[in-house]
């Protein structure tokens, strides 16, 4: 529909729906979804003024419309009351349209997904998935999307074998559209053992990614571009692994771990490996993937800028910030020839502008009662601020904030000064210190335990003063209905998506880091991946101007 040339149809108190809705599309496909959300609204109150019954179904759209764009301007709550409100309607309209239904379900479940509200999520999911497999088919494409956000929630909630189990079931999907032998099959196998990664199974992942890449090999030969996925991905593996506290020492499989997620189908390795092999086997891998997209006819700005960049975080978590500038020199040269933007910056200001954390072990014990209701603890920051050196190291720490326990500020700032890892911002390519780095955190506290009564039973009883625990400082022809995912893809650069971000709560053994030491912020798929910490327990870092 054509959008109004003027403003007049900019206000949400538009007399025709018509209009409302022209306006609210003007924002929406402009992605301004904050202020596509009154006009949303202003539609569903025109056109419920104007339908026959409650639960017309042209109200249906348009609670459906209102939904999405909540969701996507961030306001959760809000799309869980949409939503919750047009699953009603679509189910006591007597003939419910099983599609629309399904979407709706879908859409409370992104909405509980992305207020990470998983265990809610996990639900509707469950809900979305069986009406889209009762009114698509068991093996469509079309539910993979909402099947990735499924597996995301699962693992947020450490459940690993029902991630597991949807993993497999999104490879049958694509094995039925492409074949079993076809090099399609790589981005989904790579998916698959980036999760293993993620949740600490590194030699399952390392055999996924390997039968991704003799797939490709197979198929395509060894310089197909569709090996620089399998590959990387096996460098951010066994960089997680030699960063990961958990997995040492490396050369004694973790058995427990092995039966949980040991795949009759996959070719036995050897399980035991040493740092040396994984330090080899990672930094071989990088440069195999940068050799192949160099040598493309016409090499992708953007896949160049993935790679080099990825090859000189490898090099800089290593302790060789003089090996890795080359790699970020060259990075940066392919940033700038990238004409699209990356939230609003180029891509050189948005990948190199500020120093980014690779890795840190936090200080002992920040988290040492994370297990105790909430009830009893609180958290508190400690915020500290220091300069990252063009060698991405931290120094002239400063405790700007101790939050009381002078030792703490200390043990903080100590934690970062010896293992904190960082890439430099660079200015025309070349790395340069960076004053007025802030680092905010958590350490999670024990409350003082309430008062109890006194002796004398006479006088009168002292009220519990224990403070709380603290908070986190972490449609019919005009008005058609938009797509699900309406241009949600579109709000993330090609090289800038993510990898999933995984957090469990599962068993003892195979529990990821949950509460852990280890920052790893650069393991994922691409470039701005990041590793979560506990929802209460975030780290904030930011520059000071």
């Amino acid at each position: 529909m054509a959008t109004p040339a003027g403003n007049d149809a900019g206000s949400p108190e538009t007399a025709s729906s018509t209009d409302a809705y022209t306006s609210f599309r003007t924002e929406f496909d402009a992605g301004r979804y904050t202020e596509a959300v009154p006009h949303a609204e202003r539609v569903l109150e025109l056109t419920a003024a104007q339908a026959t019954t409650p639960t017309a179904e042209e109200v249906q759209v348009a609670l459906m419309n209102l939904g999405m764009v909540q969701n996507l301007s961030d306001d959760y709550v809000g799309a869980e009351s949409t939503y919750l409100q047009v699953i009603q309607l679509i189910e006591s309209s007597g003939r419910p349209q099983q599609d629309r239904l399904a979407r709706a379900y879908a859409g409370l479940a992104s909405a509980y997904h992305d207020g990470k509200r998983h265990d809610l999520a996990v639900k509707s999911f469950d809900q979305a998935i069986a009406l889209r497999r009762r009114h698509e088919g068991l093996l469509t494409a079309q539910q993979v999307p909402l099947i990735e956000k499924y597996i995301d929630s699962l693992t947020e909630l450490g459940r690993y074998p029902e991630a597991l189990k949807a993993q497999k079931y999104l490879l049958r999907i694509a094995t039925r559209q492409h074949g079993a032998s076809s090099p399609q099959l790589a981005p989904t196998l790579e998916e698959i053992g980036r999760w293993y990664a993620s949740i600490g199974a590194y030699d399952q992942s390392r055999r996924t990614l390997r039968q991704a890449i003799e797939i490709v090999e197979a198929a395509e030969g060894p310089d197909s571009p569709l090996l620089v996925g399998p590959l990387l991905a096996v460098a951010a593996c066994n960089r997680r692994q030699l960063l990961d506290p958990s997995a040492q020492p490396l050369a004694s499989p973790d058995e427990q771990r092995e039966a949980l997620f040991h795949d009759p189908a996959a070719m036995l390795v050897p399980t035991q490996v040493s740092p040396a092999s994984l330090a080899s086997e990672g930094e071989r891998s990088l440069l195999r993937a940068a050799q192949i997209v160099d040598q493309a006819a016409e090499p992708s700005p953007v896949a160049v800028l993935n790679v080099r960049t990825q090859v000189g975080d490898w090099y800089q978590v290593r302790n060789q910030p003089d090996r890795a500038r080359s790699h970020y020199l060259q990075a940066w040269q392919a940033a700038a020839r990238v004409t699209d933007k990356l939230n609003g910056k180029s891509y050189t200001e948005a990948i190199f502008g500020q120093p980014v954390l690779l890795h840190l072990f936090r200080p002992d014990d920040w988290n040492r009662y994370t297990k105790r209701p909430p009830a009893e603890v609180e958290v508190r920051n400690i915020v500290v601020e220091y300069t990252v050196s063009a060698q991405g190291r931290v120094e002239s720490t400063k405790v700007v904030d101790d939050s009381g326990d002078k030792k703490r500020g200390e043990k903080t700032a100590g934690a970062l000064e010896s293992t904190a890892r960082y890439r430099p911002r660079l200015e025309n390519g070349v790395p340069v210190a960076t004053p007025g780095v802030q680092f905010s955190q958590p350490w999670v506290l024990l409350l003082p335990p309430p008062a109890g009564p006194t002796k004398d039973a006479t006088a009168p009883t002292p009220a519990n003063d224990a403070a709380s625990p603290a908070g986190d400082t972490a449609k019919k022809d005009s008005q058609a209905e938009l797509p699900d995912d309406g241009p949600a893809a579109s709000r993330t650069a090609p090289a800038a998506r993510g990898s999933r971000k995984t957090r469990g709560t599962g068993g003892k053994r195979f529990q990821r880091r949950r509460q852990g030491t280890n920052v790893d912020q650069q393991c994922g798929k691409h470039l701005h991946g990041s590793r979560p910490t506990p929802r209460d327990c975030r780290t904030r870092e930011t520059r000071r101007e």
